[in-house]
């Protein structure tokens, strides 16, 4: 199964048969055939006939909107999950306070040692870095989370051993061209932090989808505090593949020189950056928000779905899935975990 991502600006998707045309200007771009589509992502202004969202949700098509430089905007759904029971339990179980800081105790315990496998990764491949100050810290606070006594110092841990992490990842460039001094977000003012941003967005689209398949209330998790609009579920399910996905991928991108400084903008669009702030011409460039050129992504659209396609073994099943298989898999095991089926919660670990 296959997911279509259409950047075309002003394209339009109609419904032809079984299939699904992505025209411009009475140009058929792309054709798509709906029996191999198992999601659409699309980007900026990219029109949906009456007739193809019709058919999109007759077909069950997970589809995601973005803002043209990818930011999440929403999805397209069909009718919400039947299944009843299951949020009944979420609901049940995550309105216990001490289920709720157990269930993030795991979250963290299994970001944190997936953050330290990557440093020791690192620190294995490349002789010119020395990481065992980070690598030692991260496996102290690893120790810590089990006792954490409440779920603001479990985000300390957390929020701790992300800044320890990002130090040391930072020397895995090979480049000297690639400045990452500290992850920022908001916005990002480099050329990593605009690419790690972006593939946290994509991650976390994925993660949406799958909670959504399996029928959890994506509002309702526990390391990620309740806020209006806030999908807390997918946030907190998402800690664990940062490091596997969207960091690894980073890493090579660059190292390999896949996509280089020309491959990136400066962005003066009042969204890219605070939705508060709009644009102050006093701003200092390296103060304003990078983001991919077009072309740019393109390529990392392509990169990222390599990933999400690279086979690895699963640790609970023993089987081979694909990136995208396996985060719907730990989604099952959280549901799972949630109707008492299974005693905890397992991240998927990096080997």
């Amino acid at each position: 199964m296959a997911v279509a991502y259409i950047m075309e600006q002003n394209a339009s998707i109609t419904k032809e048969g079984e299939r699904l045309l992505v025209k411009k200007d009475k140009t058929v771009l792309h054709t798509l055939h709906a029996f191999k589509l198992e999601q659409i992502v699309l980007f900026g202004n990219v029109f949906l006939t009456p007739a193809a969202i019709s058919y999109i949700l007759k077909m069950g098509i997970d589809t995601a909107f973005m803002s043209k430089n990818g930011r999440y905007r929403g999805r397209l759904q069909g009718p919400y999950s039947k299944n009843i029971t299951l949020r009944q339990q979420q609901f049940a179980k995550m309105g216990n306070p001490g289920f709720c800081l157990t269930t993030a105790r795991f979250i963290v315990e299994g970001k944190i040692n997936n953050l330290r496998a990557v440093l020791l990764r690192l620190n294995r491949s490349r002789k010119d870095v020395n990481l065992d100050n980070q690598i030692l810290q991260i496996k102290a606070l690893s120790r810590k989370v089990k006792d954490a006594a409440d779920l603001d110092v479990l985000r300390g841990l957390e929020g701790r051993g992300a800044v320890l992490y990002f130090e040391g990842f930072s020397k895995g460039f090979l480049s000297e061209s690639v400045a990452f001094k500290k992850r920022t977000r908001r916005p990002p003012t480099d050329p990593v932090n605009a690419l790690l941003s972006l593939g946290y967005t994509f991650l976390l689209n994925e993660v949406m989808g799958a909670v959504n398949m399996v029928g959890l209330d994506p509002y309702l998790g526990s390391l990620h505090a309740l806020e209006y609009g806030r999908p807390s579920l997918p946030l907190d399910l998402m800690e664990e593949w940062r490091p596997l996905i969207v960091d690894t991928l980073v890493l090579s991108i660059f190292n390999l020189k896949v996509l280089t400084r020309d491959d990136f903008t400066i962005s003066k669009d009042p969204e890219e950056i605070c939705e508060e702030d709009g644009i102050d011409e006093s701003i200092p460039s390296d103060l304003l928000p990078v983001k991919l050129t077009e072309d740019g992504m393109r390529k990392f659209i392509t990169q990222f779905e390599r990933k999400m396609v690279q086979k690895v073994k699963h640790h609970l099943t023993g089987q081979h899935f694909n990136y995208r298989d396996c985060i719907r898999e730990q989604i099952r095991h959280f549901a799972r975990y949630l109707r008492g089926e299974e005693p905890t919660y397992q991240p998927m670990p990096l080997r």
